[in-house]
């Protein structure tokens, strides 16, 4: 194996994380890519992340299909999805299978969209949505859809096509993986890579290799992208942090997040770049902001 296959592994490692599911109801399926493989998606969408890859002959459960031709599948402790073009599935067991709806997916219309924690304009705010943010529907009630964050009025939303959401959660994913790529180069004060990088020098480079142009230091990117809560984190967001003790600076920190509370960085000059946890005690208390740029 060689050392970016090491590196893809590991990734793969950290977004495996889940526990076992026994399926009430799943007939085999059998992947058939040809020469590639197929890949295995967090939800039933190419926005989803790539949980995993599977060569063909793979034989997978089938647990559910999905209105747009997707499969849930189970294959050892992984559940996700994949295209139903690529799984050869026995027609009549796949007749009886359960069929899930489709995402919902909703483009905020207003210049700034109040997140509340009840359905009405009475309850107290939880957060902000800006103008053309698209976020996930995980409930329809009259007159409001209940998202990840809270509820948001449908006035100010409007239902668009999932590819809509694809393009820019399917290229923060490409970033994402990309950035991965860099994990065990050395940490260079002042550096913005290839062969050594600081931390913003770290994220700027990383983007730059794919057409965005982001400000240099980890303060400044703050004023990058659009605004987003650690709840709301998608692959290829920044990550900012602030340690105690940087004075005036709003930011002192920047990564980029990977999915699964998991972020790679430009760490110190002893590790060089890595891949660390939100969830630890530092990245918690000194989180100040993630920032979308695609």
């Amino acid at each position: 194996m060689n050392y970016r296959e090491k590196l893809a592994a590991r990734l793969t490692a950290f977004l495996l994380a889940g526990a076992c599911v026994t399926p009430a109801f799943a007939v085999t399926g059998t992947v058939d890519v040809g020469d590639t493989t197929l890949r295995v998606r967090d939800e039933a969408s190419t926005a989803g992340a790539v949980l995993a890859k599977l060569d063909s002959g793979t034989q997978v459960e089938v647990l559910a299909s999905t209105e747009g031709g997707w499969f849930q599948i189970t294959y050892g402790e992984l559940t996700g999805y994949v295209s139903g073009d690529y799984l050869t599935v026995n027609a009549e067991e796949a007749a009886a299978l359960p069929v899930e709806a489709d995402p919902i997916y909703l483009k905020v219309t207003a210049s700034a969209l109040n997140i509340r924690t009840e359905p009405n304009t009475e309850s107290e705010k939880a957060g902000k949505l800006a103008e053309g943010r698209v976020v996930e529907a995980l409930e329809t009630l009259e007159g409001w859809y209940r998202i990840e964050e809270g509820y948001v009025s449908a006035e100010y939303v409007t239902q668009v096509d999932p590819s809509e959401a694809v393009t820019a959660s399917s290229k923060g994913q490409e970033i994402a993986e990309y950035a991965v790529g860099f994990v065990g180069c050395p940490y260079v004060y002042g550096g913005n890579g290839p062969r050594g990088f600081d931390c913003s020098g770290f994220t700027k480079y990383i983007y730059s290799q794919f057409g965005y142009s982001i400000n240099r230091t980890a303060s400044s990117q703050l004023d990058n992208g659009a605004a987003v809560s650690r709840g709301e984190l998608q692959p290829g967001d920044l990550v900012m942090f602030k340690k105690s003790g940087t004075g005036g600076s709003r930011a002192s920190h920047v990564g980029i997040y990977i999915g699964n509370g998991q972020f790679v960085h430009a760490s110190t000059s002893r590790v060089g770049v890595i891949i660390s946890s939100m969830s630890e005690a530092y990245y918690t208390s000194g989180f100040v902001g993630g920032r979308r740029i695609v």
